[in-house]
């Protein structure tokens, strides 16, 4: 299962890809790769563009890189394989960073959000993470970071509470068996979290479409369970992959903490199974139908078959 966008690259802009993975993971040549990076890089670049590694690379970003790859989707795929490159190995490197930053810019993708992570480098964290939350606030739900905040924590003082979305979660117990809603019920009754947009739980505007995600992909919620999620949902919405991944690569990859998720997801650190997430990027890219979209409204498929759903938005696997 490989990115379709990326098996149709003309063999110079594979080669030319090829190079530029090189590139990042060396840092240019100046960094030479572990034995886990060249492993795994190799085994990324067949996962995802569904041929094998090149005998003959050159740690160079070549020139021309955006004539080779031209089509949006491309780009956004390319930077998705890339940033994984650069997440490894637990550590951040501020020159594989540098490297990553200058295709980002050249490819036209999320340039910005290279610079925050170049950013946390340099130890502006909470600069970097303020950044990432302002741009998630504006893409999910077109909130300032005031308002954005303020739905994250007015909740729990007892303000801002959605009742009615709460009666909707509640009204799940009497969805036929084997439905989509019976499915998303049992997801809160087995693993004991509550419903987004009640007085202990997330706002439902921001995690709502994730629990329906794992509802929908049949994935847990240990540490392997949420990068299957985060992959998926990377895969659906290219637009927004790299701001919905970063935060999480950070806290469970590089072991440092996203201020605002902190209390939820504990910070860990070389976690990453990239063989993993590699089938799940390619799971979530696969699909189609309004899964695609991050504000989805799916109450209108809660009483159908799980498997009826699946079917229908390609959820393959």
């Amino acid at each position: 299962m490989a990115f379709h966008d990326l098996e149709a690259l003309s063999p110079a802009a594979v080669a030319a890809l090829a190079d530029t993975c090189e590139a990042v993971v060396s840092a240019e040549g100046a960094e030479p790769a572990t034995e886990r990076e060249r492993w795994h890089q190799q085994q990324l670049f067949a996962l995802l563009l569904g041929q094998p590694w090149p005998q003959q690379v050159t740690a160079t970003v070549p020139v021309g890189l955006s004539g080779l790859i031209t089509a949006r989707r491309q780009r956004q795929e390319v930077m998705q394989l890339l940033t994984l490159l650069a997440f490894l190995e637990p550590r951040l490197d501020q020159a594989k960073l540098q490297v990553l930053e200058r295709v980002a810019t050249e490819l036209q993708v999320d340039a910005e959000l290279m610079a925050d992570l170049e950013g946390v480098c340099r130890g502006h964290v909470l600069r970097a993470f303020g950044d990432f939350y302002r741009r998630t606030f504006r893409a999910m739900n077109d909130d300032g970071l005031v308002q954005g905040f303020a739905r994250f924590i007015l909740p729990s003082l007892g303000v801002g509470i959605d009742h009615a979305r709460v009666q909707q979660y509640e009204a799940l117990a009497s969805a036929p068996s084997g439905s989509f809603g019976a499915a998303l019920h049992a997801y809160y009754a087995t693993t004991g979290l509550p419903c987004p947009g009640s007085r202990k739980g997330l706002p439902y505007p921001y995690l709502a479409i994730h629990d329906v995600h794992h509802v929908i992909g049949g994935y847990d919620i240990d540490v392997i369970g949420e990068q299957r999620v985060l992959a998926f949902t990377m895969g659906l919405v290219p637009e927004q992959a790299l701001l919905i991944a970063l935060p999480a690569l950070l806290q469970f990859q590089m072991g440092i903490a996203d201020p605002l998720a902190a209390s939820v997801a504990p910070k860990l650190k070389d976690q990453l199974d990239v063989d993993v997430f590699a089938r799940e990027l390619a799971r979530g890219a696969e699909t189609t139908g309004p899964i695609r979209d991050l504000h989805w409204d799916f109450w209108s498929w809660i009483e159908r078959p799980l498997e009826s759903v699946r079917r229908e938005l390609n959820v393959l696997g």
